[in-house]
């Protein structure tokens, strides 16, 4: 029997959902590896964990390597945690990708619903690297620092390669002009001027198709992949085209709720963090658009959702953060007036569990987009589509 602290030999079945690999002891035991291994990998891992039915562990050495893994290109990628998928090309990375959650799905629908996946559709992203224009940082006297790989240790950065260039090079001089710390820093996609979370500074981030520009500040959440995100966006507006009053659910800034105002829709956006809400609303009453109105409101509790009841909308995005929005499919069964949702998701097995009243009622999933948001990592954004039967 094995326990913590065991090297075993072992060979990479596939990837799991979250980056882990699977492997398999002689007696059929289950072995999950920490994410940074490749399918049909030979390699020593060292157990980390012995629990009833299976293993955690971690890679000590590839003995065999997958014709996939090239050499990862950031200098700190044995220390740093940030891109444990950064040793394969981009394009591989999301081939990966697609299997992983072409695996996952299936079992986290269960048997009832498993059978009726529709086919899945891939977006690449424009960049496999220097595509982050927000990312946070861990600032030790004045010089910035990542979290070390399956551990609370900092690593010293001299670059972050998922960093877009004009923010990589100004990481420095943003550390130095802060106290020891976690921060957020970012930068404009339209002008490259980057700031910190500290301070009032706002960030112009365009939506060409929309013929928007947002101001945001550093500290308030977008998607850091601004060109992807682009069609993202995109892809959520077609889907709800044909429906005039929309809640946008968990709406951030208003990433989704300023583009389907800018197309005349009318939509109540709700979201949890007054910061968020006060930038949506400074920006739409910046650009004119009437027809949104942003509502600070926990959709953890009743009133939030008696406000959307009452907004009576047509369709709905939902885009919770990554832990899920437990009892939310229960809550939307009881609103007879949706027909349609644009489900947003950074971890689709948690969405799956949220949406599984809706499809025990009979709503069905249309459509299903997979946005490798985040290169050289094992993380992903989902967008489901949900139809009323």
């Amino acid at each position: 029997m094995n326990s913590m602290g065991d090297v075993l030999t072992l060979t990479i079945e596939k990837i799991l959902w979250r980056g882990r690999g699977l492997a398999r002891l002689d007696s059929g035991q289950v072995v999950m590896i920490e994410p940074g291994v490749l399918p049909e990998e030979v390699v020593s891992v060292r157990v980390t964990k012995a629990a009833k039915d299976f293993l955690q562990a971690e890679a000590v050495r590839i003995l065999t390597p997958s014709p996939l893994r090239g050499v990862h290109p950031c200098p700190h990628a044995a220390d740093c945690g940030g891109s444990r998928f950064g040793m394969v090309a981009p394009e591989t990375g999301t081939q990966l990708k697609a299997d992983i959650l072409r695996d996952a799905l299936p079992r986290a629908l269960g048997r009832d619903h498993g059978l009726h996946i529709p086919e899945l559709r891939v977006v690449p992203s424009p960049k496999g690297w220097r595509y982050r224009l927000r990312g946070q940082i861990h600032v030790r006297s004045g010089r910035p620092h990542a979290m070390g790989h399956a551990s609370n240790d900092l690593v010293p950065l001299t670059d972050c390669l998922l960093l877009c260039e004009p923010l990589a090079k100004a990481m420095p001089d943003l550390a130095k002009t802060l106290p020891d710390g976690r921060f957020t820093i970012a930068a404009s996609p339209d002008t490259g001027q980057t700031a910190t979370e500290q301070g009032d500074v706002l960030l112009p981030f365009s939506f060409p198709e929309f013929g928007l520009t947002l101001q945001l500040p550093p500290g308030t959440f977008f998607q850091a992949n601004w060109a992807l995100n682009q069609h993202l966006v995109r892809s959520t507006v077609d889907a709800l085209d044909g429906f005039e009053r929309i809640a946008d659910l968990f709406c951030g800034a208003g990433n989704f709720a300023l583009p389907l105002a800018s197309r005349g829709k009318t939509v109540l956006a709700v979201e949890g963090s007054l910061p968020a809400v006060t930038t949506g609303t400074r920006n739409a009453k910046r650009l004119n658009l009437d027809s949104v109105t942003f509502r600070d409101a926990n959709l953890a509790r009743p009133a939030a959702w008696k406000m959307v009841g009452d907004f009576a909308p047509r369709a709905a995005i939902l885009d919770p953060p990554r832990t899920g929005a437990k009892g939310i499919g229960s809550t939307l069964l009881g609103m007879p007036s949706l027909e349609r949702l644009a489900w947003v998701s950074c971890d689709v097995v948690n969405t799956i569990r949220d949406a599984k009243p809706l499809l025990a009622a009979g709503w069905r999933i249309s459509s299903l987009t997979l946005f490798d948001m985040f290169p050289g990592t094992w993380h992903m954004e989902v967008l489901m589509i949900l139809e009323r039967p």
